[in-house]
Order: C-alpha cells, then structure tokens, then sequence
C-alpha cells in the first residue's frame, strides 16, 4: 500500500512544538446536524495567490496579535522545516517519512497562505487556505481525507535539541459545509509533562481549495465543544472560500 502523508494532522502545531502524533480510533464529537458531509462544492476553484492571502488575513481579523504569511513566505519556510525535522531522531523509525513528507510539504501548484493569532494567555488559533492547481495534489489530499487512516503511526515521538515530545491524536467525527470534512485533537507530553489541552485542527475540501481551522489550548476542553467551535470557524472560511473565488 502507497503510504499518505500524515496531513490530517496539526503539524504546524506540532513542529511548533517539536512534535506530534495520533492515536488509533474515531471518537464521537460533531458538528451542526444541519450541515450534513459530502456538500460538493463543484464550480469553486482554487484561489489565486492574492485571494487567499485575502481570505487568510479576513478569517485572522485585525488584531495586534495576529500575523499573515503568504505563498512567498510559507515556501521560503520549507528548507527551515526541512533543517528541523532533520534534526529530529523519531521513534518508531517508520514514521520518519511521514513527518518528513508533511514538515516539507511541496507548495508547487499551491496557493497557499495562513493567519496566526496568538491569544493573550498563550492559546492560539491558526487558519490556513490554499488554492489547488495542482489536482493530482488536491486529489491525494481527497483521498487521504476519506481514508482517516493513520497507518501505523498512531504513537511516535521526536526528540531534538534535548527536548523530547511524544503525541497521540485522535480523529473525531464532525460535519461542516465543506465538501470532506476531518477532525483531530493531539495530546502531546513535553519531557514528561503533559501539555495541557492540546491542540484541536479540522480542516475541509471546498471545490478545488483546502481550508483548515487549527486551535492551541492551555486549558481542557470536552472534544465535543471544542469541535463545534472549529465547525463554526470552517463554515466562516468556506463561505470567505466561494465568495472569494466568485
């Protein structure tokens, strides 16, 4: 079996954090009933570079704590993320590819932009768009969202710097207005702590775009409420996505 990138995980989140990972299983937390799955988008096509670079910077808001990269900005992270991961002894070796694949992301083809907001209390939220010229690209990303399948790696963990993180995520149920929607929440421990909260991320296909919604907690929240918050946040984006795109 080809192997997926592990991109229905939080990396940014995790190699922010020099680290994550998941956990086998679907566990019940969702969305709105009167969003059902599968929407179908069709007609939306991918969005220019400056149009979700538009959108990113909308969905982020105008606070002062808030910072928007663009295509140029995200490709000219590669090699840093490349250097970090290099960094990493990752355990079990199997899962090296995986994070390697994901740290490293190939952005050709990919209108790509983000926006990060860091809150006062040191949460963060983190909305990322991206416009897909590439279809074999947009199409991969379909299929890895229809298999949830983590393949093997439901626990690693990374050591770098002396500091060692180990992870374990679940993927959750939830419905959004986008056309495939998926959901995670990461657990991670830092040197033997656990990192309270964690991390939460639901991302959506909308036509020929990818959206994602990723949150940083410092405090414990059910999954069931965290997760219709994000459903909330995506809707927002997919809606910004096919106004955007008309």
């Amino acid at each position: 079996m080809k192997k997926r990138s592990l991109w229905v995980l939080p990396v940014a989140v995790a190699l922010a954090l020099t680290g994550c990972s998941s956990n086998s299983g679907t566990e019940g937390a969702a969305g709105s009933s009167e969003a059902p799955q599968e929407q179908e988008s069709a007609g939306v096509p991918a969005l220019t570079a400056e149009q979700a670079a538009a959108v990113a910077k909308t969905l982020g808001g105008d606070g002062p704590n808030v910072q928007v990269l663009d295509s140029d900005a995200l490709s000219g992270s590669l090699e840093s993320a490349k250097g970090l991961i290099d960094q990493m002894e990752i355990e079990p070796a199997k899962c090296a590819e995986f994070v390697s694949q994901q740290g490293t992301q190939d952005l050709d083809g990919v209108n790509m932009a983000a926006a990060i907001v860091v809150g006062e209390t040191g949460e963060s939220n983190s909305y990322s768009v991206a416009g897909y010229e590439d279809t074999a690209k947009l199409d991969a990303i379909k299929d890895m969202v229809d298999a949830k399948d983590l393949q093997g790696c439901e626990d690693f963990s990374m050591s770098v710097a002396g500091q060692k993180v180990s992870a374990s995520a679940k993927i959750l149920d939830a419905e959004s207005d986008a056309d495939k929607t998926i959901a995670t929440h990461t657990a991670m421990t830092m040197n033997g702590e656990e990192v309270p909260g964690g991390s939460y991320q639901i991302q959506g296909v909308v036509g020929e775009n990818v959206v994602a919604v990723s949150r940083t907690q410092t405090g414990e929240q059910a999954d069931g409420e965290a997760v219709k918050a994000l459903v909330e946040e995506l809707n927002k984006a997919v809606e910004e996505v096919k106004a955007t795109a008309k």
